[in-house]
């Protein structure tokens, strides 16, 4: 490693300032060192590769494949391939689970079957259980926030709704009440207090392309987003972008129910549930603050569980723990999606 004259950390020794060993060993071990140039000593494992374009040079060339060749002659050879599965059976009940074209409808199902059976339970970072939450009383926590949005803030199918959760249960009541009302769900981690340079103008882009108009929370964030840094920082920079904040809604406690879903008449509509049809966006960010987003319907959110459970051989009879990053990939399918898949908790 090399860095510019005069950047290394000193301290005073001897009334002259000397260059302080262990402040550039510390500021080494974080990577903090302005260093100019930087040779990593990876000779045999980066440097021997081959030279040239593919596929007459480089590691596609036939000097290079007869080198692989040889090293490989007597491993075993490797078979990779795909394995399709048309129908996919619930292993308690025997039920092909690829007739439900959507979670929502498995979900009433499940409540219909085992009504009274543990589908979600919190545990704390000690390893404590929290109170545990059947099939019913879930059904009736989505039905409950499902109508506020309704009600309240006047939610109508395709319209498009920000959701900003910690890792909680209300993020799963709030997923798929915005499923049953045929809005499309844009789940987004919490906005960071240590880089709102980064956060604000991601969260204010969105909030343009999408239309948004509300953004659903959780105490923990409603809490976070009424502080006076980040909602001064918020406004400021919507007025430098031109774009208004959406309001915030907390959904920790709507008001309450007695009737589950399809007794309230939130079914899912035969449009909503076309490949064409959004119920949801997941979006990614890459190191450059570039946004990447992907949009999912019923039908792809239903081949990522069956995909899931045979690919993880998953059953009813282990639960899952859901514990890092929700808002998207695995980290969703796990929390939203495979306990009602399997008819497990969560």
């Amino acid at each position: 490693m090399i860095t510019a004259p005069n950047t290394l950390p000193k301290v005073m020794k001897n009334g002259r300032r000397e260059i302080g060993n262990m402040l550039c060993r510390k500021e080494f071990d974080n990577g903090s060192l302005p260093c100019v140039h930087v040779q990593f000593g990876v000779e045999r494992a980066v440097q021997n590769l081959p030279i040239g374009d593919d596929p007459a040079g480089g590691i596609w060339s036939p000097l290079s494949s007869q080198v692989r060749q040889d090293m490989l002659v007597m491993q075993e050879k490797q078979y990779s391939g795909v394995d399709h599965r048309e129908v996919v059976m619930d292993d308690r009940t025997s039920t092909p689970l690829n007739q439900f074209t959507n979670i929502q409808d498995l979900l009433q199902w499940r409540v219909q079957r085992q009504g009274e059976e543990l589908s979600y339970c919190t545990v704390d970072g000690r390893g404590k259980e929290g109170k545990g939450l059947n099939w019913k009383k879930l059904d009736l926590k989505i039905a409950a926030i499902a109508m506020y949005l309704k009600n309240k803030l006047k939610i109508v199918p395709g319209d498009h709704i920000l959701l900003m959760y910690t890792h909680s249960e209300e993020f799963v009541y709030a997923v798929h009440a915005c499923f049953v009302l045929g809005a499309v769900a844009i789940p987004m981690a919490p906005l960071d207090q240590s880089r709102l340079n980064e956060d604000s103008p991601a969260l204010l882009s969105m909030v343009a392309e999408y239309r948004i108009r509300h953004i659903l929370v959780n105490n923990d964030v409603d809490q976070l987003m009424k502080q006076k840094v980040i909602s001064q920082h918020l406004k400021q920079t919507g007025s430098i972008l031109k774009i208004a904040v959406p309001n915030v809604y907390n959904t920790t406690k709507p008001p309450k129910q007695t009737h589950g879903c399809r007794e309230l008449g939130l079914t899912m509509r035969p449009q909503w549930i076309q490949p064409s049809y959004a119920a949801m966006i997941w979006v990614y960010w890459t190191p450059d603050q570039r946004r990447v987003a992907v949009q999912l319907g019923h039908d792809t959110i239903m081949a990522l569980c069956k995909v899931q459970k045979e690919t993880c051989q998953m059953t009813s009879s282990k639960p899952v723990l859901a514990c890092v990053r929700s808002t998207v990939g695995l980290g969703f399918i796990h929390m939203g999606l495979m306990g009602i898949y399997l008819g497990l908790s969560c």
